[in-house]
């Protein structure tokens, strides 16, 4: 048994940074950046993403000029490498971009980005951070929580990355709260091979889609829309996600 930083950036480790992977992110880019109607000029715009994701390999294989913060930053030189230019990574956090008064055409956070806070209000300040930093929209990716099973409430489905030092599966837990109906601890394990890998826990909270319109609308947002017919799923995931096209 060992203990890890990230299940994310222990698969992302795994994984052959090549043609297949470039394929997937693309996928996976267009799956977010067409929803809702929305064509961001490729050429012209510039965009941050947000996160441990792929979707920033998406976009530089698309030409796309782009900025990452908090992401798998081990990608950047291997995709570098093999068949996209090199990224352009802060190394800080979101509210820098703030305080230092730059802005992004879009801003996209996949992977359910504004579920990892501890508290409502934090929640509220991820989205005032986003607010302030794009100019012609904001792309996230949500599940269902209202509409969810019961089994899948405590449980997603296990997820098996296959590679050369055999396979890696993911198991991820929610444990809720008994006093705070809308949050859980995250608990996320990887068996690899004959090894169990421990991640760290996360503190999280729901959100759902007419929360979301409501703090956005608060903050000044002009247009609220997700994206019914594509659902986005993350990389290492079993599980899909709606993207939710956010405009300030």
């Amino acid at each position: 048994m060992k203990k890890i930083t990230s299940c994310t950036a222990y698969l992302a480790s795994l994984t052959d940074v090549g043609k297949s992977f470039a394929n997937i992110a693309e996928i996976k880019t267009k799956s977010i950046i067409n929803a809702c109607g929305q064509k961001p000029d490729l050429d012209n715009d510039t965009f941050l993403i947000i996160g441990e994701s792929v979707i920033p390999y998406g976009l530089l294989a698309m030409g796309a000029n782009i900025t990452i913060v908090n992401g798998l930053n081990e990608y950047a030189e291997r995709a570098s490498v093999n068949y996209v230019p090199e990224a352009n990574i802060h190394q800080g956090e979101v509210a820098d971009f703030v305080a230092q008064q730059q802005s992004f055409d879009w801003v996209i956070a996949p992977d359910e980005w504004i579920t990892y806070a501890t508290t409502e209000e934090e929640q509220k300040q991820k989205l005032s951070w986003v607010s302030k930093i794009t100019r012609k929209g904001f792309f996230t990716t949500i599940k269902d929580y209202k509409n969810m099973y019961a089994n899948q409430r405590y449980f997603e489905e296990p997820f098996v990355l296959r590679t050369d030092s055999g396979d890696a599966i993911c198991i991820r837990k929610r444990e809720w709260d008994t006093q705070d109906r809308q949050a859980w601890t995250q608990q996320n394990y990887i068996i690899h091979a004959d090894d169990l890998l421990i991640c760290p826990p996360w503190r999280r909270r729901t959100m759902y889609f007419k929360q979301l319109a409501k703090f956005t609308s608060d903050l000044g947002s002009t247009s609220f829309a997700v994206e019914k017919k594509t659902m986005y799923k993350p990389a290492f995931s079993k599980t899909f996600e709606y993207v939710v096209c956010i405009k300030f």
